[in-house]
């Protein structure tokens, strides 16, 4: 029968409790050899004593050198013997033969061991082999009036040690045994914890995310950012550093340090909704989402993924521009058509003098357009767009009109940014103008340019219902828009963006607020310092100027005529 692959947290158990065990076995072997180096010494120790003892009693001494063997020395040896518990006494001359001995028979004899080390003065402590077996002996010189005249050798026997081992191990096992206990368990409790930590999941599994969580940080084109249940960064990939700007060395920290208070902030945070939201950073549109991330009803995190969309809206403008020039020369042809239909039915009616009225009439209301365009704005593109907005203004039934406060002789120094700002605020105002038209009041959409030193002012008003002042601070947040159509609420947050960048100001107010007439709509209001050449030709600073009651933004709108828009 097959098995599955066993648990991870049973394998760590498995492997804890042998290694435990080993440990343990280990820790037992070695404090054996550690008490019995210790017994060896104190046995050694004790036979020392016992041989110094001896050695100092000088009827010992010179028994030897009467070499009288006829029992003095045995008997004192024998009585000192039992009297400590050692297992021999042995007194030799100085030529190692014995005067005493527990075997009587042995009296008279040559000593097994070796003793010149003691006959020479040395003091011997050592585990050796005798005739009475293995023992911790000690060997020390015996003296007579100051000369060696023999040894006295001392032993314990090893069967004493390991009796005392042995009274040692059970106490000794029972410590390791509760050691064992407590390791088992808390082995245990680990393994549990492991589990509850890793989820459940097993090796495999822990080794399939793994690699998933590789090709998720370098193989996808999206950004991914990773937080856990405490708003901590917990994973910023590639792809992630590029749109937002964070850095691998941000992982760990909570958003709240690392992240600029602004949209993307909130969406990590999780205080806005996180469903295809349009974030900006830099030049870059990004939409984002986040999701929350929960496992067995425990809050993990969340997770954010982020989508470049800045190529996508590079070529939605780009078509939108496109469509906005087959609109106008749509509507150039449908209008030119009209008018050649008109002149046709006045000359085939024979009204001739009718007919050259009508096209001296339509050939001044363009060339008036047009002349007065190329009048007050030197700047081709921008005076080709107004011309193009102007057109698709009259198809779908608004009046764009240039403000006479209007004039740009200088040359601008990115126009691709006037265009953009010019060209969105135009078609907001002609949106809301068309789409909600005042009551008997033809939709209008005024617009201004002028050139106030290196700064560049636009301003827009139209017809239309206004902007509400409580959606004021967020009609320039990407994705906000009245519009219900997806996809919208990028134009107005582009614009902002540009304005901001270059250290400018960009404002909405409600027409009624102006003075001066003009239509009862909103008025966007845009001061781009930077933006315009100066008089010799030099590039002036990106940065905006120091604001004071005279140069200051408050005082920009007053255009070189005197006039707020």
């Amino acid at each position: 029968m097959h098995r599955g692959p066993r648990r991870l947290s049973g394998q760590i158990l498995a492997f804890q409790l042998v290694i435990l065990a080993v440990t343990l076995l280990a820790g037992f072997a070695l404090a054996v050899a550690s008490a019995q180096s210790r017994l060896d010494e104190q046995y050694e120790a004790r036979a020392l004593l016992v041989a110094r003892s001896v050695a100092a009693t000088p009827e010992v001494a010179r028994a030897v050198v009467r070499d009288d063997r006829d029992g003095e020395v045995q008997r004192r040896a024998e009585a000192i013997r039992r009297a400590t518990g050692t297992t021999f006494v042995v007194v030799t001359d100085e030529r190692g033969i014995r005067f005493s001995h527990p075997d009587p028979r042995r009296i008279g004899r040559r000593v097994s061991t070796d003793p010149s080390a003691a006959l020479r003065g040395e003091t011997v402590l050592a585990i050796e082999t005798g005739t009475l077996g293995r023992s911790a002996r000690a060997k020390i010189p015996l003296r007579h009036e100051g000369r060696i005249v023999g040894e006295v050798s001392v032993g314990i026997h090893e069967r004493a040690l390991h009796r005392e081992l042995r009274s040692l191990a059970p106490g000794l096992a029972l410590y390791l045994s509760v050691a064992l206990l407590i390791g088992v368990l808390a082995s245990y409790l680990l393994a549990r914890r492991l589990e509850r930590q890793t989820y459940g999941l097993e090796l495999r599994e822990l080794r399939a995310l793994v690699q998933e969580h590789e090709a998720m940080l370098h193989g996808i084109r999206e950004g991914v950012v990773v937080l856990d249940a405490d708003g901590r960064l917990r994973l910023v990939n590639d792809e992630a550093t590029r749109l937002t700007g964070l850095r691998a060395a941000d992982v760990g920290r909570p958003v709240d340090d690392v992240v600029p208070d602004g949209a993307l902030r909130a969406l990590l945070r999780g205080d806005s909704p996180g469903t295809d939201e349009l974030l900006l950073h830099g030049e870059r549109i990004v939409v984002a989402n986040r999701i929350a991330v929960r496992r067995d009803d425990r809050d993990l995190g969340a997770v954010a993924t982020l989508r470049d969309r800045t190529e996508l809206d590079d070529l939605v403008r780009e078509l939108d521009s496109v469509r906005g020039l087959s609109e106008a020369l749509r509507a150039q042809a449908h209008e030119f058509a009209g008018r050649l239909h008109t002149l046709a039915g006045l000359l085939a009616l024979g009204h001739h003098e009718e007919a050259r009225a009508f096209i001296a009439e339509a050939t001044d209301a363009d060339v008036g357009l047009r002349h007065e365009i190329a009048e007050r704005i030197a700047e081709p593109r921008v005076a080709a767009l107004l011309l193009a907005k102007a057109t698709i203004a009259a198809e779908r039934g608004v009046i764009l009109d240039l403000s006479p406060d209007s004039r740009l002789d200088e040359d601008l120094l990115d126009p691709r940014e006037v265009l953009t700002i010019v060209g969105n605020l135009v078609d907001n105002a002609i949106d809301a103008a068309a789409t909600a038209p005042r009551p008997g009041e033809p939709p209008r959409v005024l617009l201004g340019v002028a050139a106030e030193a290196d700064a560049l002012l636009v301003w827009v008003r139209d017809s239309g219902p206004g902007v509400p002042e409580g959606d004021r601070d967020d009609v320039f947040r990407a994705g906000f828009s009245t519009k219900a159509a997806s996809g919208r609420g990028v134009g107005l947050s582009l614009v902002h963006q540009l304005v901001v960048r270059r250290g400018g100001e960009i404002t909405v107010e409600a027409a009624a607020e102006q003075d001066d007439d003009g239509p009862a709509g909103a008025v966007f209001t845009v001061w781009l310092p930077g933006a315009v050449r100066g008089a010799d030709g030099a590039r002036p600073t990106d940065a905006a100027p120091a604001t004071d009651p005279a140069t200051g933004p408050d005082s920009i709108p007053t255009t070189t005529a005197g006039r707020r828009p």
